[in-house]
């Protein structure tokens, strides 16, 4: 019996769904690089450089789990510095690596390994491993079938971190929302009530004991305003690595509200980097130059806002499709300033015409 098409809609949702999740997508990864009895691991780096072992596949006694390796130790270490992929025949007798965790793959029986980096756009984002339980060598459609599923692997992950960060800057906008919602709402009903109590309590008819009663109630009305405040103040807040991607979105929004144009935030590759208050300052402050300059003088149909983060470099381009630069293009004090301003950060900023139409603002920043 033929399946309804709706089933076949589901399948196809719910492929879309893993599709967007980082770690489907890599025990996905591990299952087709697996074959046998081999056992398999990606690495994950934090900001220091430290990998951890995050999904594994084929192993038997649970010591790989977990596992923290340091910046160039063992053959996965080793990989995430160099950025290519690389292999050794017998682990233990290898010259190549450190043998920091030969008791961890001598419990595992495992005899060789070969790792590859997860890179996307110049940035490694992790490693991807096989060690097989047998005796052998790696040979070229090896290292080829792991190098192009890690290509995958990686392309994938970048997607998904993409949509969590989407997910996670919109989700943060909804709740600066709702802190607008109850602060006008809530906010204003509880002022109203503690104002109407003390009105009542100081009022020559009220007895002494209905004025201890309305002052018992106004300091209620008032520790609810304060605990309102502090909720509000939460709702508000955004964490450090999401403050930079919600002030730009902010900015896309208004420019649109403004000028009718559609502008549209893009992060590449993941989360945009969290920076100091005051250097955000002054990059935020340049995009919102950059912006204003379209307004004035692009007469574009549409504004593409990017972030990208590749290697120590922060990239924010502001891209229209409008007229393009004058031949006799001068920076104005505006650009300057925002120049100066980033340079003193040790970053750049260039304005150049597009050929295909329009401008492209791009300033770099060290992260």
């Amino acid at each position: 019996m033929r399946a309804h098409p709706l089933l076949d809609l589901g399948d196809e949702y719910a492929e879309l769904l893993a599709a967007l999740d980082r770690g489907e997508a890599l025990r996905r990864a591990l299952a087709l690089l697996v074959v046998g009895s081999e056992v398999a691991w990606t690495a994950r780096p934090d900001a220091s450089g430290m990998l951890t072992l995050e999904h594994l596949t084929g192993d038997r006694t649970g010591v790989l789990r977990a596992l923290q390796v340091p910046p160039r130790s063992g053959l996965t270490g080793k990989v995430h510095h160099s950025g290519r992929a690389e292999w050794v025949d017998d682990y233990f007798a290898s010259n190549e690596i450190t043998h920091d965790f030969d008791r961890h793959i001598a419990t595992e029986e495992v005899r060789r390994v070969l790792a590859v980096p997860l890179v996307r756009d110049e940035v490694t984002l992790g490693v991807l491993a096989v060690g097989p339980r047998d005796e052998g060598t790696f040979g070229d459609r090896d290292i080829d079938r792991a190098a192009a599923i890690a290509a995958h692997a990686a392309l994938a992950v970048s997607v998904a971190e993409r949509a969590r960060l989407t997910r996670e800057i919109a989700v943060h906008e909804e709740r600066q929302r709702l802190a607008v919602d109850l602060h006008d709402s809530v906010g204003a009903l509880l002022f109203a009530i503690g104002s109407g109590v003390a009105d009542l309590a100081e009022s020559e008819l009220a007895d002494p004991e209905l004025r201890a009663r309305l002052d018992r109630l106004q300091g209620q009305a008032a520790e609810a305003a304060t605990a309102l405040r502090e909720s509000l103040r939460t709702l508000r807040s955004s964490p450090a690595a999401l403050a930079l991607g919600v002030a730009l979105r902010a900015d896309c929004a208004a420019f649109a509200d403004r000028t009718g144009v559609p502008a549209e935030l893009v992060i590449l590759d993941g989360d945009a980097p969290e920076l100091a208050p005051s250097r955000s300052d002054i990059l935020l402050t340049a995009v919102r130059e950059a912006l204003l300059n379209v307004e004035k003088h692009a007469q574009a149909g549409a504004v593409v806002v990017s972030v990208q983060r590749s290697s120590c470099w922060l990239t924010i381009a502001v891209h229209d499709d409008g007229v393009g630069l004058r031949p006799d293009h001068a920076p104005g004090l505006g650009l300057s300033s925002s120049a100066a301003a980033l340079g003193r950060l040790g970053g750049t900023l260039r304005v150049v015409s597009d050929p295909d139409g329009g401008t492209i603002w791009r300033a770099r920043l060290p992260c």
